[in-house]
Formats: C-alpha cells, structure tokens, sequence
C-alpha cells in the first residue's frame, strides 16, 4: 500500500478515515506500525500547513512515539531479563495500542483539516472559524470527550491568533504556543486513556515489577534518549533553557489546570519522570512536560529516522 506520493500535505491520502480504516487492519505489525509512523508524518504536515511550523502538533509527537513503539514490537526494547518470559505479551500489547490510538486519534484531526484548511493564509475570519469549529465538535466522539474539545477548540483559537492583526507581536506568538501546548497535552490525557489497558498489558506486574520495567525504558526523539523514570532534561536545542521562551511562563488558564491536574512544577521539569510507566498519571506528568520543554524543536518535524518506506 504505497501513501506517500502525495507532495501537497493537504492531498495526502491518510487525509482519509478509509485509508486509516486499511492501514490499521494490516495484519503484519512491523508493515502496520511503520505505516502508522509514515500516517502520523502526513497528517502532521498537513496540520502544519494550517497552524505553522513553529510549533510542534501533538501528531509531530505522535510520530516519535510510534516509531519508539517498533522497537518494542520487534523485541528490541523489551528489557532482556524479562524478554524469554513476557516478549511475545508485550509485541502484541504495543502493536494493538498503537493500531488503536491512531485509529482514535486520526480521524479527528482528518476532520480538523478538512475543516479549517479552506480558512488558513491570510486573514481568518472569526465567525468562519467559530462555525467550523462548532461543527467539528458536534461530531460524537468530541463532543463525548472534554480532552478532545478543549484541544480542537484551542487548536481552532492558535489559527485565529496566527491570523490576527498583532500576530507578530511577541504576546500574540506566546498565546499561541500557550493554546498549542493546551491542546497537545489534551491529546495526550485523551490518547492515553485509550493507552491505558494495552500499557498494562505490556508491563509485567504491578508496582514493584513495573517500576522495575520502567527503569529499562526510554523514548527516542531528534535530540536523543529521553529515560521514562528520569526528569526531562533541558533540550540542548534550547541551549540549557528548560522549556521554550514562549512556555517558560505559563499563564494560560487552561495550561495552568493541566499542569495541576498531572502535579507538574510551572518552573522546572522537577517530578516530570515516571517510575511507574503503568501509572496514568505519572505517564502525564511526563508527556506534559516533554510537550512543554520540545514544542519548539524543529527537527521533531522529520520523519523518525529507519521509518521503512511503503
């Protein structure tokens, strides 16, 4: 199934819930997951052609994420104590939460695009965006979801504010990474509830063994290894900044609750590690801050390197 021709971000075939539909029921889970990996590229450019390259969308992520989960799929990152007991058990567990979260989490932002994608360049018109984003969360599976509508209503606000009459203005840039970052972390709270029980699937054990497994896990982003059981280290991109200037003071109401909701420091990447990987909650406190301290990296933009091609 060849889905990258398209060179327009905006014509990519994964800009298409049938095409979601095949990808994720490919029956091999090696071919399945680089094309959700590959998907997860496309529909990312295709957000960015409408909000901007600047700031990473959680689909720049999601990427990251998915290409890391090959690695558990093919055994490699399954830690070897445990890999003769438990490998086949958590080949199958990541395989099927990563079919399962692109096929939750894609459909959405395929409609976001189609949406607001005919409104982008230029000057926005509010009440053009308010109607488009009013219909976008009268689908059911948004309006079901306070995660999903406060990330697609931010996502629908950082347009407007790009498109605005002071968007080059320093506080107009700051807003907008604020209501980018309030909607990547929705995503997240969202996809992760969906994560949950194949996360419990892999990880063998509770507690004890669990936190055991977690000090053998990592994921793989542009700028290196970042360890789940570790605080978030300072990007080197920002040059030893804990988070970009225009998320280094969070001011917007709805970040602020998030940061409380998943118990994180608005001044440090202090308890952002996660000992306990089968925890939702100390997987959030560690997304959020990833999200916060790497929106502005622009290399998060490239497809993850040994993605294989179609």
């Amino acid at each position: 199934m060849n889905l990258d021709g398209a060179t327009d971000p905006l014509a990519s075939p994964y800009l298409d819930v049938d095409t979601v539909e095949r990808v994720v029921g490919d029956a091999d889970p090696l071919t399945r997951n680089a094309a959700i990996t590959r998907g997860y590229h496309a529909l990312s450019e295709a957000v960015a052609a409408i909000l901007g390259r600047d700031q990473a969308n959680w689909l720049t992520f999601g990427q990251w994420a998915s290409a890391e989960a090959r690695r558990s799929i093919s055994g490699e990152a399954v830690p070897a104590p445990i890999r003769g007991l438990v490998g086949e058990v958590v080949t199958q567990a990541v395989a099927s939460g990563n079919a399962a979260i692109f096929r939750d989490v894609a459909p959405p932002f395929i409609r976001f695009v189609r949406a607001f994608a005919p409104l982008a360049g230029g000057s926005v018109d509010p009440s053009r965006a308010r109607d488009a984003l009013l219909a976008l969360l009268g689908h059911p599976q948004l309006s079901a979801s306070p995660d999903l509508t406060r990330a697609f209503t931010a996502y629908a606000d950082s347009l407007l504010l790009l498109s605005g009459p002071d968007r080059s203005s320093p506080d107009a840039a700051r807003r907008r990474a604020q209501r980018i970052f309030v909607a990547n972390v929705s995503i997240g709270a969202h996809e992760q509830v969906i994560a949950d029980p194949f996360v419990r699937s892999a990880i063998p054990g509770r507690w004890i063994v669990a936190i055991a497994a977690t000090s053998h896990m990592g994921i793989r982003i542009p700028e290196g290894v970042l360890e789940l059981d570790r605080d978030i280290p300072p990007p080197p991109y920002l040059g030893g900044a804990p988070f970009p200037a225009e998320l280094m003071t969070l001011d917007d109401p709805e970040a602020l609750a998030l940061a409380a909701r998943f118990g994180q420091d608005l001044d440090s990447a202090r308890h952002s590690g996660a000992p306990d990987w089968e925890s939702y909650e100390e997987r959030m406190g560690f997304i959020f801050t990833l999200l916060r301290a790497h929106q502005g990296d622009p290399a998060l933009f490239d497809l993850p390197p040994g993605t294989p091609a179609a």
